[in-house]
Parts: C-alpha cells; structure tokens; sequence
C-alpha cells in the first residue's frame, strides 16, 4: 500500500476517390479565415509537404508526426505538420486533399492554436482506422469508402483491450451491471475496438440511462474524475494523453481487472481487426496475474495514390533507415520488417513497394 501511494505520489508531482496532385495550395474557403498560419507553396510539385498529423503534447500520430519530419529532412525533404488533422479526421482529409479543419477546444488546451494553410498530402493514423476508411466501414461508413488511400509504412505500436472496476462495485462480470441494474459511469471511447464488448453485455446507452447509470469518454481524466467502470482498448502504461489515465486510476483506485470471455474475443478478432493476446503481470499496477485479452498494434504513414512514386520510396527509406530513432518517444513504437508494408487490405503504394522489395522485406 505505502509503494502505491508513493507512486501515486510521484504521478501527482509529474502528471495524453482519387484526388488530382496538388502544385501549390489554393486559398482556403471564403469566409474560413479563423487561425490561419500561412506556409507557402507545398504540394507534391515541391519537396515541401504537408502531413496529417496530432499534437506535440506526446500524441501518438504527433510525435510520430515530428520523427517523419525529422527522418524525411537530410533526403532534402520539409515536412510541415499539421496539428489538427487528427481523432478521425486524418485519412478523409488525406484522402480528399483537403484543408485542415477548424481548431476545436480539445485542440486550444493541447497547444495547437494554428491552422496550416494548404491541402493535405498525406497522415498518419492509426492501422485499424486507414482500413476502415479504405472500406467505407464503422466510423467511416457514412463518407467513405475512401479507396485511393496507400499504405507507406507501418509503424507497431501496442495497447490491449483491458476492463477494469472500482472494488466496491463488488463485481466478478459486466453482466452482473444490467443483472442488478448497477447505476454506474463507465469510461470507454466507444471505438469500434470497444463498443462490441458493450454490445455482448447489453449495456447501450439507453438501458444504461433507464436505471441511472452512463457511459463517459475518458478525455482529461484525473485522479478525482468520478467513475466506475473502465473498457478501453488504449490500455498501456504509455504516458500518451489516450492513455496515460490507465496509470492514474489504477494507482489511486486499486482497480480489479476482469476477464473477457472466449466468444467475445474471437468475435472482436473477427470483426474488428483486433488480435489475441495476453496483457501480462504488472504491465499495469494492479495486474497482478496473466490475463487473457485482445489487443491492436499499429499506427501508419499513409498517402494517396497520386502521391509520386519517388516520394513514397522516399519517405519509406527515411522511415526504415531511422527506425533506431522509435525506441526514445513516449509510445514504445518499432518497425518489423515482416509487417512494415502490411496495410491488411489496403494496398501498399508502388513507391513504398519498390523499396520494400529491395530490403527483401517483401516479395
């Protein structure tokens, strides 16, 4: 107990269709004006590109965002990041070449203040996510499919689906939730990764609300948020802004983890690109024993297929060639030669292909 609350200590004092090539960026559209920041000419008929990206406050897609600016500039390349061209907006906005879109609050409180003024060449997102844009599924099934999207390369980057609750709740199973009709505040980002094990258990926003209960998304979590039930698909020990709320509430909480059924994990394997796996002990305080889950890995670079191919072969060597540089970000990301052009379905640009090829990292 003593080491918990030194711990909890420690993180108090320290506390995540195809689209023509763009020569130069035209002007955004009349009456948009609000928080431009003017970067000249970009576009693929320059060296100067704009990339979708998130922001510098330890966001995955951000400081992934800044490693491909950084691998990219000795080949003679600037890449210009945009800050904003994240959540789930990145492969539409790639994908239609558009503008970034206005700064939110959720923007405001994590430094980014500027819109760049140009269309967008390419993003990175998260794997799952290119593939469903790609597909027209889910999240994207209203706008999509998206299908001139290309995968660059893809960057491992792992978290597990974890359930977890306060334990004084009492409870070995959510489906004791709608047994008893618990009115509870479940923390969930209600992905596509994570609603199915809602949907399993019954537990849809309406019955939930019928006896006092609710679902909450886990944006700026502190120790004093009020809650009591977690189901995430982000669970990892990382400090990133989606994630790092694991570590507070298990520190102060004490959390019991509960195991998800066999059917429901093979359901989620099938269906929504997750993986079996097992979240190991003490890969979070409070795990305290192996247990049996699902999890993804993956974030991408991703371009459309009017990108150059000199570009994308370009950007896929200075990847690889700087994949060292992964191991010092706050995410634990690498690249694994075996899946770097894996984009499960959508396809690998030529580019990215030809200098894949010549590694031997595909055929």
């Amino acid at each position: 107990m003593i080491r918990r609350l030194l711990l909890a200590l420690c993180l108090s004092v320290a506390a995540a269709g195809s689209v023509a090539a763009q020569p130069a960026s035209p002007p955004p559209a009349p009456g948009d004006e609000s928080h431009w920041q003017e970067v000249g000419a970009t576009g693929f008929a320059t060296k100067r590109l704009v990339l979708a990206s998130a922001c510098a406050e330890a966001c995955p897609w951000g400081e992934l965002g800044e490693f491909v600016r950084d691998a990219m500039k000795p080949a003679g390349y600037e890449i210009i990041l945009c800050r904003n061209c994240n959540r789930t907006e990145g492969p539409r906005i790639v994908a239609e070449a558009r503008f970034p879109p206005p700064l939110v609050d959720d923007d405001l409180r994590h430094g980014t203040v500027k819109r760049i003024k140009a269309r967008i060449d390419f993003g990175i997102t998260e794997a799952s996510m290119m593939k469903w844009a790609y597909e027209g599924k889910f999240i994207y099934a209203k706008d999509g499919p998206y299908p001139n999207l290309r995968l660059i390369a893809r960057i491992e980057d792992p978290t597990y689906l974890l359930v977890a609750v306060k334990p004084g709740l009492g409870i070995t199973s959510l489906a004791e939730i709608r047994e008893r009709r618990l009115p509870v505040r479940i923390l969930t980002w209600m992905q596509p990764s994570e609603a199915p094990v809602l949907d399993y258990y019954g537990l849809d926003r309406e019955s939930l609300k019928s006896w006092g209960a609710s679902i909450v998304t886990p944006k700026d979590v502190t120790a004093e948020t009020p809650f009591d039930v977690i189901i995430s698909s982000l669970a990892s020990p990382a400090n990133n802004p989606e994630s790092s709320f694991w570590t507070k509430l298990t520190v102060y909480h004490d959390l019991d983890y509960l195991e998800l059924p066999q059917d429901l994990r093979d359901q989620m394997v099938a269906k929504v690109d997750m993986v079996h796996t097992v979240a190991r002990w003490g890969v979070l305080p409070g795990v305290d024993r192996n247990i049996a889950s699902v999890g993804r890995s993956g974030e991408v670079v991703f371009a459309r297929d009017d990108m150059p191919d000199d570009m994308a072969y370009a950007a896929a060597k200075a990847i690889d060639e700087n994949r060292g540089e992964l191991k010092w970000f706050v995410r634990p990301y690498s690249i694994d030669p075996r899946t770097v052009g894996d984009g499960k379905g959508v396809p690998l640009h030529p580019g990215a292909a030809r200098y894949y090829r010549e590694k031997g990292y595909i055929k």
